[in-house]
């Protein structure tokens, strides 16, 4: 294949300058047949807006462009602005910089920790507690806060091999419970020889997640999940029956025949595990806290983490003071390792609304909440010592997003803004990805339509988050009873499915029964045009779109479901947590390790950067399991510690004085105003109402 393509497009020659100048160059650019090369440059040059150098003379030249290049960045850094500059415009030229200099350096922001700087006006300090108020002191080599996913894999998983783990639960023993249903993972034994899916590669799975998180996903975070997930799920149902095996099911499956997994740049994951029957999800994370029971693991419920031990510039952390809900005593537990599994900043407004603050913007400031009911005092905690929180442009789950749930649920058919134009690949990455686009269009809907083939859309989607979760039969029949409903219900439209879909046998009645004004109406039928060209054309140069993925819009009937627009706000649980090391260690000042403290579950951050990405149906509960799942082993066979100094001997990187100077450093001088409040975990003086508690804060739930 490679020499065919050789022969069909001949390598090109170089010049004596090294340039490669092809045949498709020459058409390309209006160039006549040079036979001559020294003519051909010039040409070349003339077209390109180039010098025509020798060999010799463009060496020469390089030189003096690279040293021009540095002089003028010293000279650009140190001289004032000219009239003639492109700050001309400002009456006060040079000065002008100087004075936004200054006060940039005023803020006196520099060297403080993010608590300090973010957590001004919300975070509060920590709460002061005698000794003689600590009713009992344990030791443990590892405490975890939190009896959730993550906790109790974490400390399942660390009595298993051995060690002594304590763990701190805030609900009572008898009504106990854990959130959602779903734990996503990639082959295990479960999926690949009970079910029969197949199996997935996990290069492509971390570099699609990777894509969904922009770069900024904690890497070795993902390689333990791409890796490891399918061994932590075989684990946590270990010792099930078969008939309760039976009874998990495997979301998306089966798929229809000639399913293509590969839609566009992204892989359709089929296959997490939901629980349910007489197996649920907090009936298997109870079965887990049995098995670390078993395995020597002490719990102790009805108590909260309220403030942890450490030493006095926050670099180091010993233990935890945790308050018990009935008696109100304190208990203090030591250990080598210490273990945040807390959950999010749900339930915590100003928390959430300044770390997730492209959504409080989105929501042009609505306060932001969670249904997952915890409030972020697990983090508090940590940032109250110095621990950085990782800072997500959109960090939970879908209010980053518009995403428009037609009675198909989260279905990739055509969408259409207000204006009745197509905004985007609809099909890109699921809707949580998107829907990121429709975030920031005008207007306060979007239109979504589709032909009569809708069952064909529905089953050839991409699984994930948000899309529909079972194309079964009973799935099928439920959504075929919402379009059958629908036809001959005219401008009325149909609620049987709970949202209003309507039907038309054309698509200008179908524009008519939506309410679009004409100029709508007119930009909806050209949209629709264009994108059946798109798929008869097998290419979407538009936005891109997998010509796979489309569907015609040719045959009647038509629906077409107009959604109200909803962003910002909060969603179901955040997803932005403490910023951590590959090992899962809390980072400090200079995003360094602090010693003996760790986070895992949604407590963490690294998972979901940009927002929950939905890859897969489950995918933040399976993360909590597995990355608990490794933090235990970790804790119990490996010595952390040496992390907090290894590399601190290396030799000093040498700089040289042959390159350009780069900017000066800030002095750092001045003190601004602002700064962690005073106060028992509330904000002091005239600061944000609300906060993380320092004194008897629920800490440890059960989502984490």
């Amino acid at each position: 294949m490679a020499c065919a393509q050789a022969m069909a497009h001949p390598v090109a020659q170089p010049d004596e300058t090294g340039t490669r100048i092809t045949e498709r160059t020459r058409k390309g650019m209006g160039m006549k047949h040079h036979h001559n090369i020294d003519e051909l440059r010039e040409a070349l040059a003339d077209k390109r807006g180039r010098i025509a150098l020798s060999r010799r003379g463009f060496l020469q030249g390089a030189g003096v462009m690279a040293a021009g290049a540095a002089a003028a960045g010293m000279i650009a850094g140190c001289s004032p602005q000219t009239e003639g500059s492109s700050n001309a415009s400002d009456p006060r030229g040079g000065e002008a910089m100087a004075t936004t200099g200054s006060t940039a350096a005023a803020t006196g922001n520099e060297g403080k920790t993010m608590g300090e700087v973010l957590g001004a006006g919300w975070l509060g300090e920590e709460p002061e507690i005698a000794e003689d108020e600590i009713a009992s002191v344990q030791e443990a080599d590892i405490i975890v806060c939190g009896a959730g996913h993550a906790g109790t894999a974490t400390a399942r998983r660390a009595a298993e091999l051995g060690a002594k783990v304590i763990v701190v639960e805030m609900q009572p023993e008898d009504t106990f419970s854990a959130l959602g249903n779903d734990i996503g993972h990639l082959n295990s034994s479960w999926q690949l020889d009970r079910v029969g899916i197949p199996e997935y590669s996990v290069v492509d799975f971390m570099n699609e997640y990777q894509m969904y998180g922009a770069g900024r996903v904690q890497p070795t975070l993902l390689s333990q999940f791409a890796n490891r997930s399918g061994e932590a799920l075989d684990w946590f149902i270990d010792g099930y029956t078969e008939a309760e095996k039976d009874e998990l099911i495997p979301l998306n499956w089966p798929v229809v025949e000639g399913y293509n997994y590969k839609k566009g740049p992204f892989t359709s994951y089929v296959g997490t595990c939901q629980f349910g029957g007489s197996v649920g999800m907090t009936d298997a994370v109870k079965r887990s806290q049995e098995k670390a029971k078993a395995a020597g693991a002490q719990f102790v419920y009805g108590q909260a983490a309220v403030r942890l031990v450490h030493n006095e510039d926050g670099t180091e952390v010993t233990g935890v003071i945790a308050k018990d809900s009935n008696s109100g005593e304190y208990t203090q537990y030591n250990g080598r390792a210490v273990v945040l599994a807390c959950g999010d900043i749900g339930s915590n407004s100003a928390m959430y609304n300044a770390i997730c603050r492209e959504n409080y913007e989105l929501g042009e400031y609505k306060d932001c909440s969670a249904m997952s009911g915890r409030d972020g005092s697990g983090i508090a905690m940590a940032m109250r010592i110095g621990a950085k929180v990782e800072i997500a442009t959109g960090g939970d789950m879908g209010s980053h997003a518009f995403i428009p749930l037609s009675p198909m649920e989260g279905v990739e058919c055509l969408w259409l803004n207000k204006y009745g134009e197509r905004y985007c690949n609809e099909a890109f990455g699921g809707p949580l990805l998107s829907g990121c686009a429709g975030a920031r269009e005008p207007g306060d809907r979007a239109y979504l339509v589709w032909g009569n083939d809708w069952q064909e859309v529905f089953l050839n989607q991409l699984a994930g988050h948000l899309a529909p979760k079972e194309w079964d039969a009973d799935a099928i029949a439920n959504v075929k009873s919402y379009m059958d409903a629908a036809v001959g219900s005219g401008a009325e439209g149909d609620d049987t499915s709970g949202k209003f879909l309507y039907c038309a046998d054309t698509l200008e009645e179908l524009c008519d029964y939506m309410g679009m004004e004409e100029g709508v109406k007119a930009n909806t039928l050209a949209a629709i045009e264009k994108w059946n060209a798109a798929h008869d054309a097998g290419i979407d140069t538009e936005f891109g779109r997998d010509p796979e993925t489309m569907w015609p819009i040719k045959d009647g009937p038509f629906y077409g479901y107009p959604c109200s627009k909803r962003i910002g706000g909060g969603s179901l649980v955040a997803t932005s947590g403490l910023l951590v090391t590959g090992r899962q260690q809390v980072q400090g000042q200079g995003f360094e390790p602090i010693k003996g403290l760790f986070a895992c579950g949604n407590t963490s951050g690294g998972r979901f950067p940009m927002g929950y990405n939905g890859i897969m149906n489950g995918v933040s509960i399976g993360m909590c399991l597995c990355l608990g799942y490794t933090l235990g082993e970790y804790l119990a066979t490996e010595d952390f510690d040496r992390y907090c100094t290894l590399g601190a001997g290396n030799a000093d990187i040498k700089q040289s004085d042959k390159g350009m100077a780069g900017p000066p450093p800030g002095s750092g001088e001045g003190d601004a105003e602002g700064g962690a409040p005073g106060g028992d975990g509330a904000p002091a003086g005239d600061g944000a109402e609300g906060g993380a508690p320092a004194d008897g804060a629920p800490t440890g739930g059960a989502p984490a």
